[in-house]
């Protein structure tokens, strides 16, 4: 138990957990980002093709 202790609070390997976490971290963010870029993108787009879809009954009604 004492050696894993030492293993794990060695210099280089804690060096290497926390990069390995940070690049997980940062990876996790960037994949929120992305999914909220891609909601907002959905968002815009429902909005433009229901607004096509008014335009478009105004058209037939006017006819």
């Amino acid at each position: 138990m004492n050696m894993l202790g030492r293993i794990l609070c060695s210099g280089p390997f804690s060096f290497a957990l926390g990069f390995g976490l940070g690049v997980v971290a940062l990876y996790m963010l960037e994949r929120s980002r992305e999914k909220r870029k891609m909601e907002e993108t959905y968002r815009e787009i429902e909005a433009l093709v229901k607004a096509l879809e008014v335009k478009l009954q105004q058209e037939k009604s006017e006819t």
